[in-house]
C-alpha cells in the first residue's frame, strides 16, 4: 500500500494492474434547454461518458463493459418518472456513444454503489475479464420536476433487447417495527441519529442546530466554487439554521438546507482499464490513478445498534482503510465525507479522528445539500473530482460513502499510480468486508409498557397532524419505538429534549403514544 519512498515507475507495473485513466462530470440547470430537448438521465450519462472518453483519447468501440448506477426512479416509487425511462440504461449509454459492450450492469440501489461497483469493475479488469470499462451514473430529477410543474410532456422511454445484468438489493434497512412507527423516509431515521448525537455531545437542541449549521456552511463554500454544483451558493450558518427562503422544517432537527437535495440534473463517469491496455492505447502514464485502500460493510437496523448515535461498522470500515494506507485521515490531500445528513458527517469524523468544525475541508464537491444529491450516484461525482485532482498535483484522496440508515458503508483511498510502490491488484483476498453478523445487536420488544427515551424526532406534515416519535429502552435493555399525533405531545418534543425521561406506552388503534 502506501510508501513514502521507493515508488515504482508506471512502466514497471504489471500489465493486469487495474487503473482509472479518465473522469468527467456533467450538470444542467432545469429549464436551461428547450422544452422539446430537455435532457433525460440517459442523455446526461452519455454526455459525461463521452467527455471521459475524449479526455483519454479512447474510442467508444474500445469499451467492452458499461456499468450504470441505479437511478432513483428505479429505486423507489416516490421518485418514479411519469415520462418513462430506459429498460437497459447501459445499452442506452452505449447506443448514444456508438459502443458495443459485451457486459452491461445496472447496479443495486444505495449510496455505496459507486464504490462497490468501481471495485467490481477493477477486479474484473485485474482478472482479465474486461479490457476497458465505463462506470457512470446520472439523474435528471430536476428536469423531471420542472416538466411536471409546467405541464411539459416528455418521452424518456427507451427499449432495448440487449442482455442486461440487472441488480436489485431487496433487503430492507428499516425493520418492520420501525416502519410501523410512522417513519417512512430516511430523514426520519437520521433525525433519531442526529438527536442521539446531540445528547452524546452534550448539546442542547439550540446548540446542536448551531453545530450542524456551522459545519454545513463550510460545505456550501466549496459548492459555491464548483462548476459542476447544482446549487453553487455559499450559505451562512444563520441561513442554514433559519426559516427564510423556503428553508422549511422536515423532521426535527432538520430543515431543508441541512439535508441532501435530489432535484438535480447531474452525471459522472470514470474510464477504467489495465496498465497494459493503457500503454497500448497511449494514455499518458501521469494520468493513471489507482485505488490503494478499500473496505466495506453492513450494519444492524438502527434501533438494534448498541450506539444509536454512531455506527460500529462505519468505524470498522474507516479504521480498516486507514490501516491499509498507514496514514491518518487528516494527512490526506483530499477528503470527501458522504454528507446526506449532518450526523453522517459527524459519525465519519468521529471514526476518522477528524474535526467537524470546518478547520479541515471535508468535501471536494460541496456535499449533498449544496453540490447536489444525485440519487445513488453522489459518490461517483466525488470519485470523478478526486481523479481529476489526482491527475494534477494531489497525492492522496479519501472518499467515503454510506447507504440506507448509516447501514452500508464503504471507503477508499485513491492515488496516482506513480506514487505507489506496489499498486493493489484487487483480488478477492485484497477486499476487506465487515461481516454484519459480527456486530452485536440489541433485541427489540414489540409490546412495551414503559422505558427511558434514547432519542426522538417530530415528523412535520403539511396536511396532517405532525408525528412525534421516541426511541426508548425498557428496563431489560430492549428497544422500542413509540409514536403520537397528539398536538400537546409533539409540541412538547419541539420545545424540550425528552432524552433520559421515562415514557409510558399506551396501545391504540392509530399507533402508540
Amino acid at each position: 500500500m502506501h510508501s513514502e519512498s521507493n515508488v515504482t515507475a508506471p512502466q514497471a507495473i504489471p500489465d493486469n494492474t487495474p487503473v482509472i485513466v479518465s473522469a468527467a462530470q456533467c450538470m444542467e440547470q432545469p429549464g436551461a434547454a428547450a422544452t422539446d430537448t430537455m435532457s433525460s438521465p440517459m442523455d446526461l450519462a452519455a454526455r459525461a461518458c463521452g467527455s471521459a472518453l475524449q479526455a483519454a483519447g479512447v474510442c467508444a468501440d474500445e469499451i467492452d463493459s458499461i456499468a450504470v448506477i441505479r437511478l432513483f426512479s428505479d429505486s423507489a416509487p416516490a421518485w418514479a418518472s411519469p415520462f418513462g425511462g430506459s429498460n437497459n440504461p447501459p445499452e442506452s449509454v452505449a447506443h448514444r456513444l456508438g459502443a458495443r459492450p459485451d457486459t452491461r450492469i445496472y447496479s443495486n440501489a444505495g449510496g455505496t454503489e459507486p464504490l462497490t461497483m468501481l471495485m467490481e469493475l477493477l477486479q474484473r479488469i485485474g482478472r482479465g475479464e474486461s479490457r476497458t470499462a465505463l462506470l457512470c451514473g446520472t439523474e435528471a430529477i430536476a428536469n423531471q420536476r420542472h416538466a411536471m410543474r409546467n405541464g411539459i410532456e416528455l418521452d424518456w422511454q427507451e427499449e432495448f433487447d440487449a442482455p442486461l445484468d440487472a441488480r436489485q438489493y431487496l433487503k430492507r434497512f428499516a425493520s418492520a417495527e420501525e416502519l410501523r412507527s410512522g417513519m417512512a423516509l430516511p430523514v426520519h431515521y437520521y433525525a433519531l441519529i442526529e438527536n442521539a448525537q446531540a445528547q452524546a455531545m452534550g448539546h442542547s437542541p439550540a446548540e446542536h442546530t448551531r453545530h450542524m449549521s456551522r459545519m454545513l456552511a463550510s460545505f456550501s463554500e466549496v459548492s459555491a466554487e464548483n462548476p459542476h454544483a447544482q446549487f453553487p451558493r455559499a450559505y451562512t450558518a444563520e441561513e442554514i439554521a433559519g426559516e427564510a427562503g423556503g428553508n422549511y422544517a422536515i423532521s426535527l432537527p432538520y430543515r431543508k438546507r441541512m439535508v441532501a437535495q435530489d432535484a438535480v440534473n447531474q452525471s459522472a463517469a470514470l474510464l477504467l482499464t489495465s496498465a497494459g491496455r493503457a500503454r497500448e492505447l497511449g494514455i499518458d502514464e501521469r494520468l493513471w490513478v489507482a485505488v490503494d485502500a478499500y473496505a466495506q460493510g453492513e450494519e444492524q437496523p438502527l434501533t438494534q445498534r448498541l450506539d444509536v448515535a454512531h455506527s460500529e461498522v462505519m468505524s470498522q470500515v474507516m479504521r480498516a482503510v486507514m490501516a491499509q494506507e498507514a496514514m491518518a485521515a487528516r494527512d490526506m490531500d483530499l477528503i470527501d465525507i458522504y454528507s446526506c445528513f449532518p450526523c453522517a458527517v459527524q459519525a465519519a469524523c468521529d471514526a476518522l479522528d477528524l474535526p467537524a468544525d470546518g478547520s479541515i475541508p471535508l468535501t471536494i464537491t460541496g456535499g449533498l445539500p449544496f453540490f447536489g444529491g444525485p440519487g445513488n450516484n453522489y459518490t461517483l461525482h466525488a470519485l470523478a473530482e478526486a481523479v481529476t485532482r489526482l491527475q494534477g498535483d494531489s497525492r492522496r484522496a479519501l472518499i467515503t460513502a454510506n447507504g440506507g440508515i448509516l447501514s452500508k458503508h464503504a471507503a477508499a483511498v485513491l492515488a496516482p499510480v506513480a506514487e505507489l510502490e506496489h499498486p493493489v491488484q484487487w483480488g478477492e483476498q485484497d477486499l476487506v468486508v465487515i461481516d454484519p453478523e459480527s456486530i452485536q445487536a440489541v433485541s427489540y420488544v414489540n409490546e412495551p409498557q414503559r422505558g427511558t427515551v434514547m432519542s426522538y424526532t417530530v415528523i412535520y406534515r403539511r396536511d396532517k397532524d405532525d408525528i412525534g416519535i421516541v426511541l426508548a429502552e425498557d428496563d431489560e435493555g430492549r428497544r422500542f419505538l413509540a409514536s403520537s399525533t397528539v398536538a400537546a405531545v409533539t409540541q412538547a418534543l419541539c420545545e424540550t429534549s425528552p432524552t433520559g425521561r421515562t415514557v409510558q406506552v399506551i396501545a391504540s388503534n392509530d399507533g402508540r403514544h
